[in-house]
């Protein structure tokens, strides 16, 4: 049943909550909806579908003995419909300005402007109060002049009313705001995917904001700005920094999930410049994941993903700032989903381990741990065959070789691409261990000209752990 997958996204009190919604006579006036909604909730919080007997249900609520399925899915979809409402109004619930909009809307249809000046100070000190001055804060200011400025009419006074431009000024901003964000949406997701996404009229809005020192002077407008500069102009290096800078001098201006939007959009960017060959953005990138770390806007309800946690080891490792990694990885272990944690966990600390040229402590951890992830299961067992590589550990590298190309022939779970990526890997690192075998026993020129076809052949496939079997390369190559 698809209500039991909402009740469960529930917290305790909001389940109870819903409960008192649902028997409030002013939402719902049905007995057995009710009833219905105590039966539900009695298996919360886990509403295992398994343990939950429509047939029961409904002998439980109705008398007649027959079971009759559509009267009781119909008596679902009312439950759930009461759901949908009641998800909505916790919505209006956090939006103390909104209400107040929609309370001055009212009092203007219904005649009572006596009651506005009051209602529209509050109004007021709501905005006010706001830490937020970005979408939502320009659009209930607008809201909130479009209301003032009906007032201003509904009284028959005359001549000049500043509500008007006001509202006409707030309208401009909360246009211009969102054109700029949805203009960066575009041009990020067409730089990613290729989209073709075309953003009207943003010429316009772009002269409209060089030509307007209002604008010009909002801190939000300006961060909106500068990320489509530094979106469409990649070579220059210096919108990042000049974003960067904005958004420490701003960032208490966004919500929590706009604000990780926009630092987003600089780690992407740092990526693409990694990626380009420019390592010194590992800096920047670890940087940027300590600022939304400290500020605690990075985490998705409530944990941090394990692309996340594995993309803050990764920049830590690469940059050998391996005490603050470890700290990372052990403080930030319980931030991790629980269907998560464990897989994670252990595959990033082998990883710190590895790089530190601790090859059997790697191992050691690698050893007594069972993976349930394909993903972890064999870059686990990547890690593994770099380490018997490097301990010269010949026997266990051919044996965990082969093991892991049955592996990866056999597992569904796994992509194309991974697949492809890491049989190349295989072969090659393969490859290298029996040039180095042979190395003491022939000429230098010819295990140069061995590691050389062995670096063409990886600059023309696509091949997993290419920056590993790179180094390799060149020190065999160095040995010749």
């Amino acid at each position: 049943m698809i209500i039991l997958q909402l009740l469960k996204q529930l917290s305790t009190r909001e389940r109870t909550k819903f409960q008192e919604y649902v028997c409030a006579s002013f939402f719902n006036k049905n007995e057995k909806i009710k009833l219905l909604c105590q039966i539900l909730l009695a298996h919360a919080p886990d509403f295992d579908p398994d343990l939950i007997d429509k047939e029961r249900i409904y002998r439980q609520i109705y008398s007649h003995p027959t079971y009759q399925e559509l009267r009781l899915n119909n008596l679902i979809s009312d439950l759930l419909q009461l759901l949908y409402d009641y998800l909505s109004y916790l919505q209006y619930e956090k939006q103390d300005s909104y209400q107040k909009g929609l309370l001055l809307s009212a009092l203007q249809d219904r005649s009572l402007e006596q009651h506005m000046p009051r209602q529209a100070k509050r109004y007021r000190q709501l905005q006010q109060k706001s830490p937020f001055r970005s979408h939502q804060y320009f659009w209930d200011e607008y809201r909130l002049y479009e209301e003032l400025d009906r007032l201003s009419l509904s009284s028959g006074k005359r001549g000049y009313d500043k509500n008007l431009q006001l509202k006409s000024d707030m309208l401009d901003t909360y246009y211009c705001c969102n054109k700029l964000s949805i203009a960066c949406d575009m041009t990020s997701r067409n730089i990613v995917v290729n989209a073709g996404y075309e953003c009207n009229f943003l010429a316009e809005i772009l002269a409209q904001f060089h030509a307007n020192e209002t604008l010009q002077q909002q801190p939000t407008l300006q961060i909106y700005y500068k990320t489509l500069e530094m979106l469409q102009q990649e070579e220059e290096t210096k919108h990042y920094f000049q974003l960067k800078d904005l958004l420490s001098q701003y960032w208490q201006l966004f919500p929590s999930r706009e604000l990780r939007i926009l630092y987003h959009y600089a780690l992407n960017y740092g990526v693409k410049k990694i990626n380009s060959g420019k390592v010194e953005f590992y800096q920047e990138i670890l940087e940027l994941y300590k600022i939304l770390l400290s500020k605690k806007i990075i985490f998705k309800d409530g944990y941090l993903t394990q692309w996340t946690y594995i993309n803050i080891v990764t920049a830590g490792i690469r940059l050998e700032d391996y005490a603050w990694t470890e700290r990372f990885i052990n403080e930030y272990r319980d931030s991790l989903h629980p269907t998560d944690q464990h897989n994670v966990y252990v595959y990033n600390l082998a990883a710190l381990y590895y790089a530190q040229k601790d090859y059997k402590r790697a191992l050691q951890l690698l050893h007594d741990v069972e993976f349930t992830d394909a993903f972890y299961h064999l870059s686990a067992k990547i890690i593994q065959l770099k380490s018997y590589y490097d301990l010269e550990e010949i026997e266990a590298f051919i044996s965990l070789a082969e093991a892991t190309r049955i592996y990866i022939t056999r597992n569904r779970q796994l992509s194309d691409y991974q697949k492809r990526s890491n049989a190349n890997f295989l072969k090659l690192a393969t490859r290298l261990l029996q040039i180095r075998l042979r190395a003491p026993l022939l000429p230098s020129k010819e295990i140069s000209r061995q590691a050389e076809q062995l670096q063409q052949q990886l600059e023309s496939k696509t091949v997993a752990n290419k920056r590993w079997l790179l180094e390799a390369f060149e020190q065999l190559a160095l040995k010749g």
